[in-house]
């Protein structure tokens, strides 16, 4: 689920509608047509001169618990400002005896990747471990990208490492105090299960460094890959037993979430201050802005789309909103999203609905049209939609968003070409069949 905002700028602006092509259906006989039409002429239309307005929002909060993901890093975009993303988490175990004779070697946490990066992983990265001293409590039933627990001021330990997602984890070596204070307890009887451990152990939140510029990271959150683990061993006559017991994150709670974060400071997304404000296209160089886990989305309107009916009573016979996204904002150390999904948000700015066709998600597709011109498309069929809003009564002020199908759990970013970009216009194809 997405947790939305509230409204859209006036339209500025008709367009002439041009008509690119014209024929008679004695010119298509291919075309099948409904019963109504069998008795009339009827004259089929290209057009592909709609006005497609475009601009940025932002979501007051999306919901980040729940995906499997912890995200964890820092990096600077020159279109997003400074991109941060902490985990919260919490451990339990099903285990809750340990010997009295048994003796704490040390404690650890161990981060298995997930193998989801974005941006410069040859770059050194910070992490800091703070133990949260605060419980982990959702605002309202959900936690959000804009949610924050608090921490204890000095990190448990601070450490630098270079990412490599593709293997599979990275060990942190905890004070032998915390593990100590969580030993005793165990061994003692004063932590018998989940509500006790809790009072002695909230959790934990992962912070980047201060300065860091190098990547955001996912770590997985499944039992075997991420834990919080205690070595110990029991006396034994000739030599010691060593044993473990693993804490990790909960299948069956909400347990872990991740904060998400941009500073934008200096840059045009500034000017987004809540979430009724809408970012024209014309004053972010052509561009309508998303990006995944910070809540920016590109809004679509199609103002001139009711000037159709100028050309006589007909129907939609098919629609195409074709999209370029600007390779300014993608690469191979910051991949994209190669589907998206399609939804309506409402006069508000708040998601009403996903797109279907015959009961089925519309979906954006990536495709690559020409590789030679560097021509990668997303074509996005938006034939019942556009149909739905010419017959509506009352008229609604809607609009559309594209959000990729990890939108809660990545900071992937694409820049779509506006209606007046100069590399690609964003285009609106509309096949119209026209009847007496």
């Amino acid at each position: 689920m997405i947790n939305l905002i509230k409204r859209v700028t006036p339209i500025i602006g008709i367009f002439v509608i041009i008509l690119a092509c014209s024929n008679t259906i004695d010119e298509e006989p291919s075309l099948i047509v409904g019963q109504d039409f069998t008795s009339t002429s009827i004259r089929v239309l290209s057009i592909d001169t709609f006005t497609v307005s475009m601009s940025t929002i932002k979501f007051d909060s999306i919901i980040t618990e729940g995906n499997e993901r912890l995200m964890l890093g820092q990096y600077n975009d020159a279109f997003f400002g400074k991109v941060t993303a902490s985990p919260y988490f919490r451990v339990n175990t099903t285990d809750y005896n340990i010997d009295e004779d048994a003796e704490l070697d040390s404690i650890g946490l161990v981060l298995g990747y997930d193998t989801y990066f974005y941006n410069d992983t040859t770059a050194t990265a910070s992490v800091e471990v703070y133990k949260l001293i605060d419980e982990l409590e959702p605002d309202e039933l959900n936690f959000y990208n804009t949610t924050e627990i608090a921490h204890e001021e000095t990190p448990l330990v601070a450490f630098e490492y270079r990412p490599e997602p593709n293997r599979d984890s990275i060990y942190v070596t905890l004070p032998y105090s915390l593990g100590e204070d969580l030993f005793n307890a165990i061994k003692n009887n004063d932590i018998l299960d989940d509500e006790s451990l809790f009072t002695t152990l909230e959790g934990f939140t992962l912070k980047p460094g201060q300065d860091d510029d190098s990547s955001i990271i996912g770590f997985s959150t499944a039992s075997d890959a991420t834990y919080l683990r205690l070595f110990y061993s029991l006396p034994n006559e000739f030599e010691a037993e060593e044993e473990i017991l693993d804490f990790s994150i909960s299948p069956f709670a909400v347990s872990y979430y991740n904060n998400i974060v941009t500073d934008v400071t200096g840059l045009e997304l500034s000017n987004i201050t809540d979430q009724e404000d809408d970012l024209p296209s014309v004053q972010t160089d052509n561009f309508g802005y998303l990006q995944s886990g910070t809540g920016y989305a590109t809004k679509i309107e199609f103002p001139s789309l009711k000037n159709i009916n100028e050309l006589g009573v007909g129907t939609i016979l098919d629609a195409v909103l074709r999209l370029k996204p600007s390779t300014e904002g993608y690469s191979d150390t910051q991949p994209i999203s190669e589907l998206l999904a399609l939804y309506i948000i409402d006069q508000n700015n708040d998601v009403a609905t996903q797109i279907s066709n015959n009961n089925e998600f519309i979906f954006a597709a990536f495709t690559e049209e020409n590789s030679e011109l560097n021509e990668a498309i997303y074509n996005i069929p938006v034939t019942d939609y556009l149909d739905f809003k010419l017959n509506e009564q009352p008229e609604t002020e809607d609009a559309l968003v594209l959000l990729p199908l990890d939108y809660n759990y990545s900071i992937n970013k694409i820049l779509f070409n506006d209606f007046f970009n100069e590399d690609f216009e964003a285009e609106l194809v509309i096949t119209y069949a026209i009847y007496d």
